[in-house]
């Protein structure tokens, strides 16, 4: 027995310190990444249940906020897929004219943010924008023909400026589609009606229901756009608690119920798409074949021309006509460019920290397979689901409480702009590894090659052109970002996004055109090099 006992203990391979050190960092990052993302929400829930924290709330009030919002989110989501959908589909399935520089141009209302259009269609459609002036004029009368005010204006805006989310999807999945699937539907005597709606809807079910999230999520959030269109949501009420009646356990409430249905909407479509298997067979690389319009291909152009319209060329064409001259874009620059350079720097360094940290925790939960993987990336993807109403009113209840020497900095907003925007750098990064044969850093490891070595000279070149699309993604996020940074800028520290909203706000149309424009340009050109990366698979 001792001689097999020694013979057991001689067959251990001891554990190297390398490897224990590689798993406590693992373990460290995983505790560091909980404790920028659970506290904050931890806290708002503590808040949220105590009593009397409903203040001059009722269930009432909140069970319409519940339905409005809800209500809004969904026509909004319906809306954005009726725009997207025959659009990818005649981009990518027909021989629709200009359907190259249309699928190029469908992209770019994710470059302007929802607030911009809701201003820049405020103008337009307001009581007293271009249109409701132009028809006074024509016809005598001064009634007020349109009003982009209220519930159905926030519909309209959010879809046009979300449909991209659905765009991309569909595009994509009906790219990788089987063409053969629906050329046998059309052999068997199938109308391209009955096709489209037999087979090919079916098969993009998947990618329909992932976009559809992502805009739904998006609408659940919006602040600025539905705070410009004076629809009351949850965002805009939470903000109005907050910043008007100083009641902050009533903001909590809202904000913590605005936390669970944001995870029941999760949970339902996990629990969907799980119910349902959507393989299709593809055992060929075959592109579809261009569907012919016939004498249908300009009123196709026609419509996709109209999308494009509403969500591009009207919002950029209202700006240019607010801005005026280029003298007055030029003094309305050198007149904000503090602020300018705040939001250049506050993007950049959030990138930058996002781009490291998402690094080092795709690379750690690569390597601890398991529950410790999985624990890192779910709680990254509860920062991503949280609104930014939500994050900002829990880092003030919190960091008030506790790091009172944190909360009203700087710092602040980057802590909130990574628990945010940390998931698009992970996830970018986190395909990136899983490319990467295997291979090689097993024979870097055989040579006595410790993980931090392996990390910098073998994973950090193969993965630099990917590195540097997360970081782009990131600082176009951050560039954007207006709900949080709204609720938690240190005084007098102002970004583009906010500068927008305060002009608009205080119908200082031209200065609000004019960073509108300046703030669509920093995201929207490093967003069109990001595409042509994409395009020549370099990321």
């Amino acid at each position: 027995m001792a001689q097999a006992g020694s013979i057991a203990l001689a067959g251990r391979t001891p554990e190297p310190a390398s490897g224990r050190l590689a798993q406590a960092g693992t373990v460290a990052l995983l505790a560091g990444v909980g404790l920028l993302i659970l506290p904050p929400l931890l806290y708002l829930a503590s808040s949220a249940v105590q009593a009397g924290t409903l203040g001059a709330l009722s269930i009432g009030s909140l069970a319409g906020l519940a339905l409005t919002t809800l209500a809004l989110a969904g026509l909004a989501t319906v809306w954005a897929m009726a725009l997207a959908l025959p659009l990818a589909w005649l981009v990518v399935r027909t021989d629709m004219p200009f359907r190259n520089a249309c699928r190029w141009l469908a992209v770019i209302p994710l470059a302007i943010p929802s607030y911009i259009g809701a201003m820049a269609y405020i103008t337009f459609l307001g009581p007293v924008g271009s249109v409701n002036t132009w028809l006074s004029s024509l016809t005598g009368s001064h009634q007020q023909w349109l009003n982009i005010y209220g519930f159905w204006g926030g519909v309209f805006v959010l879809g046009l400026f979300t449909y991209p989310y659905i765009f991309l999807l569909v595009s994509a999945a009906l790219e990788a589609t089987n063409p053969s699937v629906e050329e046998t539907a059309r052999s068997l005597g199938e109308s391209p009606l009955g096709v489209l709606r037999r087979v090919t809807l079916p098969m993009l079910r998947p990618s329909i229901l992932a976009g559809g999230l992502l805009a739904f999520l998006y609408a659940l959030s919006d602040f600025g756009s539905l705070s410009l269109l004076r629809v009351q949501v949850f965002t805009t009420a939470i903000y109005h608690q907050l910043n008007t009646r100083f009641d902050q356990a009533a903001a909590a409430m809202l904000s913590f119920v605005l936390v669970l249905i944001t995870l029941a909407v999760l949970l339902s479509q996990r629990a969907l798409m799980s119910r349902r298997s959507y393989v299709t067979i593809t055992g060929t690389a075959r592109v579809a074949r261009p569907l012919p319009l016939g004498r249908w291909r300009w009123p196709a152009a026609a419509l996709a021309g109209g999308i494009l319209s509403l969500s591009v060329f009207i919002p950029v064409g209202v700006l240019l006509a607010q801005t005026g001259s280029l003298e007055q874009f030029t003094d309305v620059l050198r007149e904000q460019w503090a602020f300018i350079r705040n939001s250049l720097a506050l993007a950049g360094a959030a990138a930058t920290l996002a781009m490291i940290i998402g690094f080092l925790i795709a690379f750690s939960a690569k390597r601890a397979k398991g529950p410790v993987g999985a624990a890192i990336s779910g709680t990254i993807q509860i920062g991503y689901a949280i609104p930014g109403t939500v994050l900002g009113l829990s880092l003030i209840l919190l960091y008030n409480t506790y790091l009172p020497w944190l909360y009203g900095t700087v710092g602040t907003l980057v802590l909130a702009y990574l628990i945010r925007f940390l998931t698009q750098s992970v996830q970018g990064i986190d395909a990136a590894l899983a490319g990467i044969n295997p291979h090689l850093e097993e024979a870097a490891r055989s040579l006595a090659a410790s993980p931090a070595t392996v990390l910098r000279r073998i994973l950090a070149p193969l993965v630099r052109p990917t590195l540097f699309a997360v970081w782009t993604l990131v600082f176009i996020s951050a560039m954007k970002e207006l709900d949080a940074t709204l609720l938690l800028r240190p005084a007098g520290f102002d970004t583009l996004p906010v500068r927008v909203y305060i002009h608009t706000v205080e119908a200082e149309y031209a200065k609000a055109g004019a960073l509108a424009l300046l703030l669509i340009a920093f995201t929207a050109l490093p967003w069109l090099v990001v595409t042509r990366l994409r395009g020549k698979k370099l990321v």
